[in-house]
């Protein structure tokens, strides 16, 4: 018996040891429905063109042969066992294809990214095998409303979208964590689960946004302390070497912009690029739960460009590279505002066009090694990237759990270089708004299962707080799994917000309801449930929004 059992050991560390050793097959997809063309890979990166040699891949206009971004990706970082771990995403990115299966990644032919457009038909092979991905979270229009995916029925991808992208991705690979990632890498794997789906619309007032939804799972047996996720992002506008770059808090957004108003590669009046932040991660141990949003946009500088030693590229840095999600520089000391003298984990905060506030105009501090350093009146235009994070150092995310971000990638030229920056932000807000009202339930982003303990019998709460301006929570209790509708409703019974309009399983789930897109006053929220059992429950709760 001794034998065999070391034997059935060397076979399973034989696998393991097949498993983490298996090189990544590159594979690009363009996001090309509307104005926009990017390119999005299977390592965690996006807007890069890695089939070329150091060549962007956020192209707009489409075909014009001119780029706003040069690479992005998605960076998750926590402490387990004391100890940071990471999957970063930058310039190479640390995940593969595939899911993870007992801190194994599992992949086959299968797992692929899939693209579908809105005129997809039964000829397309995405199209016909889009059912595979259908249990990792792939979106579908439930056109015979009966809760689930029925090939040759209901039409793959987010409804209404252009075109849609998915694919299913994990870092549990030990080899593909190496310390040439860009941003971090190279520590052990975070058995981080990602399925991302990115999709675009050719509606008017939708041709120069992408969506991009990351839903993230702790597939791991430890918990992630001190989590954070984060979208790294070295932007170029035409030329990289003469951008600045800013954020605006209250639309949780970062945007990128040339620095004079003449670019070598796309002229005058040159446009802007934008991010803004749809979802962030939230802290299900709070009660209620608590929304982190957008914690800190910080940057970072190309060491080229001989920024401060704690302002440079964290490559191969991955505890540096922490700390910028976090909100500081490389060595922990704090970003400063030299307007006020007063730390801040948000740069350059002001109005590039109205010259209001702190721009990279307006110079900045260079203090390494803690508050001290010398301010500079006059940043100079260069090749800078930024991070914009949500996380906490008491955030855990459990083994198990899962979290969504939702970025919205956003162009826009104006009539001058600085105008173009108030276009970008002017459609971030435009974003938020229509985001919430009319797109979140098509992509099961707008609910979190808070709980996976199957309750004893339905329940909707009331919502928290009430009244409320502009944010409240709404709670409800599933004890068997069925098709949810959630909406909102006015005193005059118009539906004004549809939350849910798909199939969930048994659980307790909280929803984040945003009501600035609507006016002071009493509004409904009803909830409907019919179950695979011809089950039906339904009730209906009034709140207040006040402003």
């Amino acid at each position: 018996m001794k034998i065999k059992f070391n034997l059935a050991i060397l076979i399973l560390l034989l696998i393991a040891e097949i498993a983490n050793s298996q090189p990544v097959i590159i594979q690009r997809v363009n996001l090309n429905g509307n104005n926009i063309r990017a390119i999005f890979q299977n390592t965690g990166i996006f807007n890069q063109n890695t089939a070329a040699q150091n060549q962007p891949g956020f192209e707009w206009p489409k075909f014009s042969g001119n780029y706003l971004v040069f690479s992005t990706g998605i960076t998750i970082a926590a402490y387990v066992n004391d100890t940071m771990r990471m999957a970063a995403g930058s310039y190479r990115g640390e995940y593969g294809p595939g899911y993870i299966e007992n801190l194994l990644p599992v992949s086959n032919s299968d797992f692929k990214i899939y693209n579908v457009y809105s005129y997809s038909t039964n000829a397309d092979p995405d199209y016909v095998n889009w059912y595979k991905m259908v249990p990792f979270g792939a979106p579908y229009d439930d056109l015979n409303f009966n809760g689930q995916f029925d090939p040759m029925i209901d039409k793959p991808g987010v409804k209404n979208a252009a075109q849609t992208i998915f694919v299913v991705l994990n870092d549990a690979n030990q080899s593909w964590h190496t310390t040439g990632e860009g941003f971090g890498g190279g520590t052990k794997p975070l058995y981080a689960q990602v399925s991302l789906t990115a999709w675009c619309y050719d509606s008017p007032g939708m041709e120069d946004i992408q969506l991009v939804k990351f839903n993230i799972t702790n597939k791991s047996n430890f918990v992630w302390d001190s989590a954070f996720a984060s979208i790294v992002c070295d932007p170029d506008i035409g030329d990289g070497n003469d951008d600045y770059i800013g954020c605006d808090t209250l639309t949780s957004s970062g945007f990128a912009y040339n620095a004079d108003n003449n670019d070598p590669e796309y002229g005058l009046n040159p446009p802007a690029v934008g991010f803004t932040l749809l979802r962030g991660l939230r802290d299900f141990q709070t009660s209620p739960v608590k929304n982190l949003g957008m914690t800190s946009f910080v940057k970072f500088t190309n060491t080229g460009s001989a920024p401060p030693p704690c302002e440079s590229d964290p490559n191969g840095e991955p505890v540096p590279a922490y700390n910028f999600m976090k909100g500081y520089k490389k060595d922990m000391s704090p970003w400063v505002n030299p307007l006020n003298n007063q730390p801040t984990k948000f740069v350059y905060t002001g109005n590039p066009e109205t010259n209001a506030g702190w721009t990279q105009s307006k110079g900045s501090r260079q203090n390494c090694g803690g508050l001290n350093g010398n301010t500079i009146n006059l940043d100079p235009p260069g090749d800078v990237r930024f991070v914009m994070s949500s996380g906490s150092t008491n955030l855990k995310i459990y083994p198990g759990q899962q979290q969504n971000i939702v970025i919205g990638e956003i162009s826009k030229r104006g009539n001058s270089n600085l105008n173009s920056v108030t276009r970008v932000k002017m459609t971030a807000e435009f974003l938020r708004n229509y985001f919430e009202l009319y797109i979140a339930s098509n992509v099961n982003v707008n609910v979190n299962n808070i709980s996976t303990i199957v309750p004893e019998s339905f329940l909707v709460e009331q919502n928290y707080p009430n009244p409320f301006n502009p944010e409240t929570k709404i709670r409800f209790s599933l004890p068997a799994a069925g098709k949810v509708s959630l909406k909102v409703y006015d005193l005059l019974g118009k539906e004004v917000s549809s939350i849910v309009d798909n199939n969930l399983n048994a659980g307790i789930f909280e929803y984040n309801y945003n009501g600035s897109a609507l006016n002071s006053g009493v509004y409904f929220y009803k909830l409907e449930f019919t179950g695979n059992d011809g089950k039906y429950f339904s009730d209906m709760k009034k709140m207040m929004l006040v402003k």
